[in-house]
């Protein structure tokens, strides 16, 4: 069984990327993700578009929640066609966290599985943002090397990594929905 699935391309992303290089600064506001003990993700930063209410951060951030939008996803309109169409696509039932990630040149996201109620609820959808030859998303059964517009699938609940052999940022949008049609073990 595949642990990625590219599901669509073409998505017009081009107006995202330059909002995003308009909005640098909304990068790394949220530093939760990068900075936890033994996290993964240090070389990265991120935009929190929608999770568990900010109010709520602790130790059971991560427990069952309704998720909410951050300011963020009023500062980038762009956003709100891509992540619908999604979930449009997909016959999304319910929207979880969106979040989106940003791996410096030289970066990489070192090998994890993603663990707790969100990851076991929601599954992911990776939407290529800006990524150039060298930038790897890495599973056991292969590699994505998406182009700008890509769509996947995968399997958050496996082994994955992602390297940034390229001289540009790799930049991705990350977006969890509850749907019955792309599941683990089955797909659309």
């Amino acid at each position: 069984m595949p642990h990625f699935l590219h599901i669509a391309q073409g998505i017009d992303v081009d107006a995202l990327r330059q909002s995003l290089e308009s909005n640098k600064e909304l990068f790394g506001q949220h530093k939760e993700r990068a900075v936890a003990y033994d996290s993964p993700h240090v070389a990265m930063s991120d935009i929190w578009v929608r999770y568990n209410d900010i109010a709520n951060i602790g130790p059971s951030f991560n427990d069952e929640h309704d998720s909410v939008f951050y300011p963020a996803y009023s500062t980038i309109p762009e956003l709100k066609p891509i992540i619908f169409g999604l979930m449009k696509f997909v016959s999304g039932e319910r929207l979880g966290g969106v979040l989106i990630t940003k791996l410096p040149p030289g970066g990489e996201i070192a090998t994890h599985v993603d663990r707790g109620w969100h990851a076991d609820y929601y599954e992911k959808f990776y939407i290529c943002i800006k990524n150039e030859p060298g930038a790897v998303f890495r599973f056991p059964d292969g590699d994505i090397e998406a182009i700008a517009g890509d769509v996947y699938w995968f399997d958050n609940s496996v082994p994955h990594s992602v390297v940034n052999h390229s001289t540009e940022d790799r930049i991705a949008l990350i977006v969890c929905i509850k749907t019955s049609e792309y599941t683990r073990g089955k797909h659309g």
